[in-house]
């Protein structure tokens, strides 16, 4: 037998090996490294929501020394009409604040807002809340606050039409 032949083991080895090789580098982007290059956040404090609605005013959450007072101007709030988002937090000091409004029941597709600083102790952001075909529904503006060392998280249910 010729020394320069090869059995079809062999041929068929030198075909699977780059290609596993190739299958293990692609795993690896795709699982391994993007979990690899995001930082470690650590997991947002529940903070209880209040039992109050916002579609009649303003609503004050307290715990742990920090209140946040958060509205939503004008009122009630109604869907396909601009409307400010306002957070006043206090025993606290966020670096980044931010608003998502979501179907309560129902999803209604993303609608976040980054609030800005406007004033001491004030976050504001315009937003507005997409249009329900059943003509009413309970919407939640869930909240988002990040400090430096920690996020916190709560949440206020209200209806709109």
């Amino acid at each position: 037998m010729d020394e320069q032949q090869t059995s079809p083991a062999k041929g068929g080895l030198r075909l699977i090996l780059p290609l596993a090789i190739t299958l293990c580098a692609a795993l690896f982007f795709v699982v391994a490294l993007p979990k690899l290059l995001t930082p470690e956040t650590p997991e947002a404090i529940e903070l209880t929501p209040p039992t109050c609605d916002i579609a009649q005013g303003q609503c004050t959450l307290r715990q742990d020394g920090i209140e946040l007072t958060f509205e939503l101007t004008p009122r009630p709030p109604s869907s396909a009409s601009p409307m400010t988002a306002s957070l006043t937090t206090q025993g606290i000091n966020p670096t980044r604040v931010s608003l998502s409004l979501e179907g309560r029941d129902m999803y209604m597709g993303l609608n976040q807002t980054e609030l800005q600083p406007a004033a001491a102790e004030l976050w504001q952001g315009e937003t507005q809340l997409a249009v329900c075909t059943t003509g009413s529904m309970i919407w939640r503006a869930l909240i988002l606050i990040e400090t430096e060392n920690k996020s916190y998280r709560t949440w206020f249910d209200f209806e709109a039409k």
